[in-house]
């Protein structure tokens, strides 16, 4: 009497409970995945808060803007202005999603008149053009990295992307991080009306 395969699964069987496994984990493997990316993107954007400040502590100015086109990085690289004691980063990388990470010190980010300084994640790729479009954050991720140190509305507030807003096009996140021009020490705060007159420093 042959008793093989009585207690052993068929080939097919195996099939589907390793797709029924996948089906269940795939899905955590990539909100995994993002969550790890908005954690990146936050952190990088202290990074770049703090190196503003050490930048303003050094020089008694606020960097220079840096975007996509910008000869020399302020943070990495003497700008030529006296006191300057960089670098005030090890190193500047592209954004999580691929695009690259500015500085603007130029945005009115709350239309009070008085410049902000910013970080922008673009959706175009370092050593591109402004055209490139092929790195887009996606808007949950967008909605996420909001909630977590804003208002949660991508229309209003220190963090605003996806074409609303004032500055951010589609696919890019802008983040205040100095609030009109001073230097700040304040830890994020939630919900602070934009038209206190208090200075504030999120993240």
């Amino acid at each position: 009497m042959n008793t093989i395969g009585k207690n052993s699964f068929t080939l097919m069987e195996l099939i589907i409970v390793i797709a029924i496994l996948a089906a269940i984990s795939v899905p955590n493997a990539f909100r995994a995945i993002e969550k790890a990316k908005v954690a990146r993107a936050i952190s990088e954007t202290r990074t770049i808060k703090t190196a503003a400040l050490d930048y303003y502590s050094d020089t008694g100015n606020w960097s220079p803007a840096y975007g996509l086109t910008s000869a020399v990085n302020p943070f990495l690289t003497d700008p030529g202005v006296n006191g300057w004691d960089g670098p005030d980063v090890e190193k500047w990388n592209p954004h999580p999603w691929g695009g690259n990470v500015g500085w603007e010190i130029d945005i009115d980010l709350d239309d009070d008149g008085i410049n902000d300084g910013n970080v922008l994640l673009d959706d175009d790729r370092p050593g591109t053009s402004y055209s490139d479009n092929q790195r887009r954050i996606p808007l949950h991720s967008m909605i996420k990295i909001d909630e977590t140190i804003d208002d949660g509305n991508l229309t209003t507030g220190y963090v605003q992307g996806d074409g609303r807003g004032l500055y951010a096009a589609s696919g890019e996140l802008v983040i205040m991080v100095i609030h009109d021009g001073a230097p700040l020490d304040v830890v994020f705060l939630t919900n602070i009306p934009l038209n206190s007159s208090t200075f504030y420093c999120i993240l």
